[in-house]
Parts: structure tokens; sequence; C-alpha cells
């Protein structure tokens, strides 16, 4: 065998083991490692709880829909409140019976019922639109006097009935920001104007 291959063969071979390294060493900086998404939960408007069979997620006070919100709050309602009720039970149906806050009431419109191993939503929030033949609860929150506002939670506790027995469920709540405000942002022709003077 001539110099000339046998060089060719040791760059070659020598190419390779460097290969197999650097991709050795890139997989290796990762095993063991957990990343920071897989433990996170899903960036979402309103809370979420579980409890046993029963599941609360989304819950929000929405942001009301008036021409004047700010009236809205000052009168401490009426507010609508979203959420979506998960029943994993395989075998017994459940009820919302009633939603309780430490100031104000919360009234309840329609079948509040969830069947085995099916959701009930309730509300709808800014956006939001129900899937077709999906019932949905309306749920109205009043005379809160000054409790919310946004930026802050307020504690509902929702209380179900599955075959007599009673759950409660605490959740705080957080006052939804409005997909729908509108966006106010500078006009450019004011800051040119104002970098003249």
């Amino acid at each position: 065998m001539s110099q000339l291959v046998k060089s060719t063969l040791v760059k070659s071979a020598l190419a390779a083991a460097i290969g197999v390294g650097v991709i050795v060493s890139v997989s290796a900086c990762g095993s063991g490692q957990v990343s920071q998404t897989a433990t996170q939960a899903p960036a979402v408007n309103g809370a979420t709880v579980h409890d046993g069979a029963l599941a609360l997620s989304d819950v929000l006070i929405v942001y009301p829909t008036t021409s004047n919100p700010a009236t809205v709050f000052a009168a401490g309602g009426p507010f609508q409140l979203a959420f979506v009720v998960t029943n994993d039970d395989p075998v017994n149906a459940t009820k919302l019976v009633s939603i309780t806050t430490p100031t104000g009431t919360v009234a309840l419109d329609g079948d509040a019922t969830v069947a085995p191993g099916l959701m009930l939503r309730a509300g709808r929030p800014a956006g939001m639109t129900p899937a077709q033949g999906q019932k949905v609860l309306e749920a109205t929150l009043t005379n809160t006097g000054k409790t919310v506002s946004p930026g802050l939670t307020v504690p509902l506790t929702f209380n179900f009935d599955t075959k007599g027995k009673m759950t409660s469920i605490v959740v705080d709540t957080p006052v939804d920001a409005g997909a729908l405000m509108e966006r106010k942002d500078k006009d450019p022709a004011d800051s040119a104007e104002g970098a003249h003077h």
C-alpha cells in the first residue's frame, strides 16, 4: 500500500473519529436534563384546580364588555364568570350546586349537572365561541363592592354534589384583562412635533 493511500486512510479515520466525538459530546450535554417547559403549565388566562375526579380550569371573572367597564367595577358588578368543570368519574354524574364568595352573590342559570367523563363550560370570555351543541352555563357575580378589580384575585368556592357527597373547591380567581380592549399608541406625529420645540 502506497504512502499516499495510507495517509488518506489515516486522515479519513481521524475525521470520522472527531465527528463521532462531537456528536457524543453534544448529545451528552442534554442527557439527564429536564426542559423548563416540560414542567410548566400552559399559559391560560384563568386558574386551574384539581380535586379527585373533578377539575376546574380557565376559571376567571370576565372583563366587562360594556362601553364603560369602570362603572361596572364601581358598582360591584354584574360580572360574568367563565370556567370549565371536568368530571373524570367514569360512573357518577356531579352537580355544581352553588358558587360562594366572601363578598357578593353568584347566580347560576342553566343545567349545572356534569355527566360522567364529560365537561361543562360556563361563560363566554372574549374570543371564545362554544362548540356546536355544547351547553353553556351562565354564572353571574353581583354585589361585590370594591373587591373585584383587574390585577386582583377573588376566592370563589365551587360546591359540588356527587351522589349526596358534597365537595367544595376554592379557586383564587383572576379578573380577565379583556382580550378586546382597545390599544392606544402614541401618534408618531406628536413625537416629531415635540422634538422641534
